[in-house]
């Protein structure tokens, strides 16, 4: 049987009968993951005094709040085109400087470059047009229309056309990062943060020592790797 026959067949079959194809139970969260000796060892490495969360999804929720911008290094890596809540860099989307902040603080790049919002699934379409929630949008790959009473109150994740390139979070999926969003949630009414790439014109970080040299050498406000963090005070 040629590769990919099956898949087809059942493809064919959900658009005949009117119904959608099962979940897949694919993952974007693949790649390397560091245990926390390794993540303490590499804190110590950089001659910096390791702190513990007890509740580092609640801790850095406040923090993005409150205005940090926030390093959230956890879990599997993502793999893919984007930074999906594993190896992220967090801010408040409600606060019409935060894009300038990232460009010039922190990302080193254009200002005109856009950021992008993860919202939680249960609530995305209260805030976008996204239609239909599919797996794919679980990957910040589309661009939907924002609800025109939004726009003004998160104009940090918002393009000039009013759409905004959405990921969805579902608990199921990430739940430590559906936990943040949703302290979010609780603390301002906005079911969303800023949501880019963990890197400073170069790849995303992948492992903790690289994670905290990127925090150091930039505007980031806090790192959390695991149940550890570290503030730009430490």
């Amino acid at each position: 049987m040629m590769p990919g026959l099956p898949s087809a067949a059942l493809a064919v079959h959900c658009a005949e009968a009117g119904k959608r194809p099962p979940p897949s139970g694919a993952t974007p969260y693949l790649g390397s993951q560091f245990g926390e000796r390794e993540i303490i060892s590499a804190v110590k490495a950089a001659g910096l005094t390791p702190r513990r969360s007890k509740n580092p999804a609640r801790d850095a929720a406040d923090m993005i709040a409150d205005g940090n911008i926030v390093g959230w290094f956890q879990g599997r890596m993502e793999f893919g085109p984007r930074a999906l809540g594993n190896r992220s860099l967090l801010a408040d989307p409600r606060r019409p400087d935060t894009r300038a902040i990232l460009n010039s603080r922190v990302k080193h790049r254009e200002d005109f470059r856009p950021f992008a919002p993860s919202v939680l699934a249960e609530h995305a379409d209260e805030w976008f047009d996204v239609g239909p929630h599919l797996a794919s949008h679980e990957y910040m790959l589309f661009a939907c229309p924002t609800k025109a009473e939004c726009r003004d109150r998160i104009p940090a994740v918002i393009h000039h056309d009013g759409t905004a390139r959405v990921q969805l979070v579902r608990r199921s999926a990430n739940p430590r990062f559906h936990e943040l969003i949703s302290r979010f949630f609780g603390r301002t009414g906005v079911p969303l943060v800023l949501n880019t790439s963990f890197n400073d014109s170069e790849p995303i970080v992948c492992t903790p020592a690289h994670a905290i040299a990127t925090f150091r050498s930039t505007g980031i406000d806090a790192l959390f790797m695991g149940d550890i963090y570290l503030t730009s005070q430490t």
